[in-house]
């Protein structure tokens, strides 16, 4: 498997984003909104602690090249603050789960 970098953030976390942006008289312009950048491998290992019995890939591929990293420093200075990486992915894979996406 692919071993990029991801950048992801919680849709709650959007979601008090945009009600930020909209609050806000100083807010201006465009803002990025994106709470974490990560290997596809550092992923795995969170969910595989959390749900050890799924089936996951043994081995990834480190990628050369041009890896995006996006900040949210200006949305932050705003006042907005996102989830920890482990309760997004502990909070998808437990709603993945209980749609029947993945067993």
């Amino acid at each position: 498997m692919d071993d990029g970098v991801r950048n992801m953030v919680d849709v709650r976390d959007v979601a008090d984003a945009l009600m930020l942006a909209y609050k806000s008289p100083e807010a201006a312009g465009r803002y990025i909104c994106s709470a974490h950048a990560r290997k596809v491998s550092e992923m795995v290992s969170v969910v595989r602690s959390l749900h050890p019995n799924l089936n996951y890939p043994n081995e990834f591929v480190q990628l050369v090249g041009d890896e995006k990293v996006f900040s949210s420093e200006k949305l932050q200075r705003l006042g907005w603050k996102f989830r920890m990486l482990e309760e997004t992915m502990k909070d998808s894979v437990e709603s993945y789960m209980s749609a029947g996406i993945l067993s």
